[in-house]
C-alpha cells in the first residue's frame, strides 16, 4: 500500500519579519539603549582613552668561535636574553631611573593617592610611596617581546597621556642600552683573567696526556707494560668501588637537577650559575678535589695507609665542600638575589657532581687497564692509538685558546653570552597621534547589535507568550464559535481618522470599489446570510471593550450588504449611547432628531434616517450630546426594532462593548443574530471569553466572530501584490 508522500515543513522567514514589524518598539527601544549606551561609555569621561608607543631594539649576536671550542661557552637564546632584559627592566633601580627622566613624580594623579594612602602606610614617606605607585604602574605598563627579526626585540608602553607614553619608552631604550654598556664593561675586566686561566689549565692537561703517551710507548718498546692498579687480586673491590662512585653519580646529578628546576622556575639562569665553576674560586676548588678524588682512587687500590689514606681524603674533600659553599654564597648574590640559597647549594651539587665523575672515571679507567691487558696485543696497539688521538686534541684546544686570546674572539663571545650584548636601536619610538583603546567605532556597533539581540529575543518571547487572538483555527477551538471574516486595516477608514466629510465619503467609496477590505467584508456578509434561510433580519455588532473596531465593522458589513442586496432596504443604527461615532465618522449632519429622541418619544419621525452612499442604505446615527442611554430597555428597544422592521428589510445596529455597559445584553435578545468584533493581537483571550460567554448568557445568538485589524498580524496577506488580480486598479486610475 503506498503512502502519501509526508510535506516538507519550512521556515516562513516572512511570518518572522512581520512578527518583528509587529513588535518593532520591542527591538528598536532595546536597540537605541544599548547604542546610546555604548556611546557614553565610550566617552573619554567614563573610559579613559590608552595610548600605545613602541620601539624596536636589535641585539648583536655573539661572533662565532672556532670548532674546538664552540661547546665550551655558553650561547644564551634570544628567549634567554630577552628574560635577563626583562628581569632587568623590571628591577626596582632601573625603574626608578625611569621615572627620574620621565618626570612621572609630578603625575597630580599619583600625589593625590600617595596623600590618600599615607595613613595606610604610616611607615613610608611621601616620596616611597609615590615611587611605590609608579613602579607598580610601569611594571603593568612595560613590555618586551621579540619582534619580526631573530635577534630584535620590541619595547612597549601604555599610557593615558601620549606625550608620557613617548617619553616612557624613549626612556625605556636609554636605560637599556646603558645597562648593557655597564655589563659589558665588567664582562671586559674578568675575560682576560679568566681565558689565562683556561689556558693554563688546558697546558697541564696536554703535558699530562703526553707524558702518558710517552711513558706507553717507552714501555712497549721495552717490551713490558707498567702493572696497573687493578689485578686479580683486586678487581672484585674495584668493581664494587665503581658501582659505588657511579651511584653517588646519579644520586648528586639527581639533586642538581631538581635544584636546578626550582631556580628555572623562580627565574634564575642555571647557564649563567654553571659558568661561575669555570671561574676563580670555584674553578681551583674543582681542580683541587678532582686531585684529591684521583689520590682517592690510587690508595684505595692499591690499599695504602697513612696520612693519604682514602679515609684521610675524604674527610679533605668533605673540608674542600665546605669552604667552595661559602665562597659559592658571595659569587652567587648578583645572579639569584633572591635565592641565594638555593643557587648556593646548586653549585655544591654540581661541584659534588664533578667529583663523583672523576671518581667514577678513574675507577672506570683503572678496570679498563686491566682488561687491557688480559687482551691481545691489538688492544695495546689501541690504547696507543687511544692516548696519541688524546694528545692531539688537547693539543688543538690548546692552540685554539692561545689563537682565541690573542684574537680577542673569546673575549667578546664570554661578554655578549654574560648579558653584555650590544644594543642598538633599530626603530625609534613615535608619540602617538590616537589611542589604541578604547576602539569607539566597533564599541558602539556591539552596543547596537547586541541590544537588536535582545530586542529580537525579547519580541520573540513576548510573542510566546502573547494572550490575544491571531490565528483563525486557535480562535475558533478556543472560543467555540465560527469566525465568519477577517478584516484588515482599511485606509481611511478603520482608526476613525478625522478626514472631510468629502475624502471621508470618497474613503468609503474606494472601500466598496473592489478593495482587499470589501471582499473580506463580502466574504462576512455571506457568512452572515447563512445563518437562517434568508439570513438575519436584525444584527448587533459588539465587543468585549473599545476600540476594538465594532463601529468600523458595523459601517462596512452595511455597505457591504446594501451593494449585494440591491433590492433590499439597509438602516445602520447607531446604539451606541454613551460614545456614538456613526456619524461622525460617515459625516453626517445632525438635525434635532436622532436615535435618541426616538427611542425617548416613542415616536417615529420620517427622515430621521439619512440615505449614504448607496441609494437602498440609511443610517440612523445618535447625537453624542443626548443622554439617551437611559432609553435602552428591552420594551423601548423591541418598539424601535418593531418599527424599523415596518420600513427596512435589514438592520445593522452598532452597539457599545458588553464588558463595560450593559446596553448589548439588553439589545442581544431582541435581534435575531450577533457578532462579535476581536481586535487581532491585542485583546486578551480571557476578556473575549468572558465576553462572549455573558453575551450567550441572555440569548445564545452569537453566530460567530470578527477578526478586526488582521493586517497587523498578516500584513502582505492584505495587499493588492498578494490578491493580484487588479484589485484597486479603479482607485489608482481615479488617483
Amino acid at each position: 500500500m503506498e503512502t502519501q508522500p509526508r510535506l516538507k515543513e519550512t521556515v516562513d522567514l516572512r511570518s518572522y519579519g512581520q512578527l518583528l514589524w509587529r513588535r518593532k518598539w520591542m527591538v528598536i527601544l532595546p536597540t537605541l539603549i544599548a547604542g546610546v549606551a555604548g556611546i557614553i561609555l565610550t566617552m573619554p569621561r567614563f573610559m579613559q582613552p590608552l595610548y600605545r608607543c613602541s620601539a624596536t631594539l636589535s641585539i648583536e649576536l655573539p661572533t662565532p668561535l672556532t670548532r674546538e671550542l664552540s661547546g665550551m661557552v655558553a650561547n644564551p637564546s634570544l628567549m634567554e636574553r630577552l628574560l635577563r632584559l626583562e628581569n632587568q627592566v623590571q628591577s626596582s633601580d632601573f625603574l626608578a631611573k625611569v621615572i627620574d627622566n620621565t618626570g612621572m613624580r609630578d603625575d597630580m594623579d599619583t600625589k593625590r593617592w600617595a596623600e590618600k594612602n599615607q595613613k595606610k602606610y604610616p611607615d613610608m614617606s611621601m616620596d616611597e610611596l609615590i615611587s611605590l605607585r609608579l613602579e607598580r604602574y610601569l611594571r603593568q605598563a612595560i613590555r618586551l617581546k621579540t619582534a619580526d627579526e631573530g635577534n630584535q626585540i620590541q619595547v612597549s608602553a601604555i599610557d593615558t597621556e601620549p606625550d608620557r607614553c613617548y617619553r616612557l619608552v624613549r626612556s625605556l631604550c636609554s636605560g637599556i642600552i646603558e645597562a648593557s654598556r655597564s655589563v659589558h664593561l665588567d664582562v671586559l675586566r674578568s675575560t682576560e683573567e679568566y681565558s689565562q686561566a683556561q689556558l693554563l689549565e688546558w697546558k697541564r692537561q696536554l703535558d699530562d696526556a703526553e707524558a702518558k703517551l710517552e711513558t706507553f710507548q717507552r714501555n712497549r718498546a721495552y717490551g713490558t707494560v707498567t702493572p696497573g692498579l687493578v689485578g686479580d687480586a683486586n678487581l672484585t673491590t674495584a668493581n664494587e668501588q665503581r658501582r659505588f662512585a657511579e651511584s653517588d653519580l646519579t644520586r648528586v646529578q639527581g639533586e642538581a637537577a631538581s635544584i636546578a628546576a626550582r631556580l628555572r622556575a623562580s627565574g634564575v639562569s642555571t647557564a649563567a650559575l654553571d659558568g661561575l665553576l669555570q671561574q676563580d674560586p670555584l674553578r681551583g676548588f674543582l681542580a683541587r678535589g678532582q686531585k684529591l678524588e684521583r689520590d682517592y682512587v690510587r690508595q684505595t687500590l692499591s690499599g695504602t695507609t697513612g696520612e693519604m689514606s682514602p679515609e684521610t681524603i675524604a674527610i679533605q674533600v668533605s673540608r674542600l665542600l665546605g669552604d667552595a659553599q661559602a665562597a659559592a654564597a658571595g659569587s652567587v648574590a648578583s645572579l639569584a638575589p633572591n635565592g641565594v640559597g638555593e643557587a648556593t647549594d646548586y653549585l655544591v651539587a654540581r661541584l659534588q657532581t664533578e667529583l663523583a665523575r672523576t671518581r667514577y672515571n678513574e675507577f672506570d679507567q683503572e678496570i679498563r687497564k686491566y682488561q687491557g691487558r688480559i687482551t691481545s696485543a691489538p688492544q695495546a696497539s689501541l690504547e696507543e692509538q687511544r692516548l696519541t688521538q688524546e694528545v692531539i686534541s688537547l693539543r688543538q684546544i690548546y692552540e685554539a685558546f692561545e689563537k682565541q686570546i690573542t684574537t680577542s674572539q673569546l673575549t667578546v663571545a664570554l661578554d655578549q653570552s654574560k648579558a653584555g650584548e650590544k644594543i642598538a636601536v633599530v626603530e625609534p619610538p613615535q608619540q602617538p597621534l590616537k589611542p589604541f583603546k578604547p576602539r569607539r567605532a566597533p564599541m558602539i556597533a556591539l552596543g547596537f547589535i547586541a541590544g537588536m539581540a535582545i530586542g529580537v529575543l525579547g519580541a520573540f518571547v513576548l510573542e510566546h507568550h502573547d494572550q490575544s487572538f491571531r490565528d483563525i483555527r486557535d480562535t475558533e477551538e478556543r472560543l467555540g464559535v465560527r469566525v465568519v471574516g477577517t478584516i484588515p486595516g482599511i485606509e481611511g477608514i478603520s482608526k476613525g481618522a478625522a478626514l472631510e466629510p468629502e475624502k471621508q465619503k470618497l474613503a468609503y467609496q474606494d472601500f466598496l470599489d473592489d478593495s482587499p477590505g470589501y471582499q473580506e467584508f463580502r466574504k462576512a456578509a455571506l457568512a452572515v446570510l447563512r445563518a437562517g434561510p434568508s439570513g438575519p433580519r436584525s444584527l448587533l455588532i459588539t465587543s468585549a471593550r473599545s476600540e476594538e473596531g465594532k463601529s468600523t465593522a458595523s459601517t462596512c458589513l452595511a455597505l457591504t450588504l446594501a451593494k449585494e442586496l440591491p433590492n433590499e432596504r439597509i438602516v445602520l443604527v447607531d446604539l451606541d449611547a454613551r460614545k456614538p461615532a456613526i456619524s461622525k465618522r460617515l459625516g453626517l449632519e445632525l438635525g434635532p432628531q436622532d436615535a435618541g429622541t426616538i427611542l425617548r418619544e416613542q415616536r417615529w419621525i420620517d427622515g430621521v434616517a439619512q440615505p449614504w452612499i448607496r441609494p437602498n442604505l440609511a443610517v440612523l446615527p445618535m447625537d453624542n450630546t443626548s443622554d439617551a442611554s437611559e432609553y435602552i430597555t428591552k420594551e423601548r428597544v423591541r418598539w424601535l426594532l418593531g418599527e424599523l422592521m415596518q420600513r427596512y428589510h435589514r438592520i445593522i445596529i452598532d452597539s457599545p462593548p458588553n464588558l463595560p455597559v450593559p446596553d448589548p445584553l439588553v439589545l442581544g435578545p431582541e435581534v435575531d443574530a450577533v457578532l462579535m468584533v476581536v481586535k487581532a493581537g491585542t485583546t486578551p483571550r480571557e476578556m473575549v471569553r468572558r465576553s462572549l460567554d455573558l453575551q450567550r448568557e441572555f440569548q445564545d445568538n452569537v453566530i460567530g466572530v470578527l477578526m478586526n485589524d488582521m493586517a497587523s498580524a498578516l500584513p502582505y496577506y492584505y495587499s493588492y501584490k498578494h490578491y493580484g488580480y487588479g484589485y484597486g486598479q479603479k482607485k489608482q486610475a481615479r488617483g
